[in-house]
């Protein structure tokens, strides 16, 4: 049975999480993934799956961690607020821990055993020319439950991408893994003509997660 955080966790892990966050809201870490042989493997074996096909923007995905280790998207690919409300259910981001055929990649999965099962929510992106994601922060919670970690792997910086937190363009090496700060407000978008593809880690916060990212930092703090 998974060990509930209590209050003074939760105030320990806002306070890790916040430390972080004062050295950058974009830390390169030394965690790697060669992107051409990944998007490569990814093309030979999987099929992307719309995301969040209420709205018809070109985006796509597929998930590294599911409810069920599936790959079809369903609902984890989807708004869990707009799925939740429409099919009275009641899923939460930690419920989609189970890894799914895209986290076997072996240095995908290097990464993710790095945090173990804290690892939940999480999936490779597709921006195809055009798609976006509008001005948002993905925490409005008194307390922070998870922190993004990002990895880059083609067609990711401007003049032709733009990824903006809290109103700076960020860049981006392809490959390496990133925590990002987005907390802040941030939106996205590909004005180009490539697809733009990303891979989002959704880890939870706390104390032991925040001292590995820190401790694998490209430059040491």
């Amino acid at each position: 049975m998974e060990k509930k955080q209590t209050q003074t966790d939760r105030l320990n892990s806002n306070s890790a999480y916040q430390s972080m966050a004062l050295y950058g809201q974009q830390l390169k870490t030394r965690f790697y993934i060669n992107p051409d042989n990944f998007l490569d493997w990814v093309y030979a074996n999987h099929k992307w799956v719309q995301y969040n096909p209420r709205k018809q923007i070109n985006r796509y995905g597929l998930s590294i961690t599911s409810l069920n280790g599936g790959v079809d998207g369903i609902p984890d690919l989807d708004s869990l607020r707009e799925y939740n409300q429409e099919n009275e259910t009641n899923y939460h981001e930690k419920d989609f821990k189970t890894r799914t055929p895209v986290a076997e990649y072996p240095e995908l999965k290097n990464i993710l055993d790095e945090f173990g099962d804290s690892v939940f929510r999480s999936h490779l992106l597709r921006l195809d020319p055009g798609g976006f994601f509008p001005p948002h922060r993905d925490h409005k919670e008194p307390f922070i439950d998870s922190f993004r970690l990002i990895v880059p792997l083609q067609y990711t910086n401007a003049p032709y991408f733009n990824f903006v937190i809290d109103g700076k363009i960020t860049h981006w090496d392809s490959g390496f893994v990133y925590f990002a700060d987005t907390t802040k407000e941030h939106y996205l978008f590909n004005g180009g003509g490539n697809p733009s593809y990303w891979i989002i880690l959704n880890i939870e916060n706390n104390v032991k997660n925040v001292r590995k990212v820190l401790n694998n930092l490209w430059v040491r703090v």
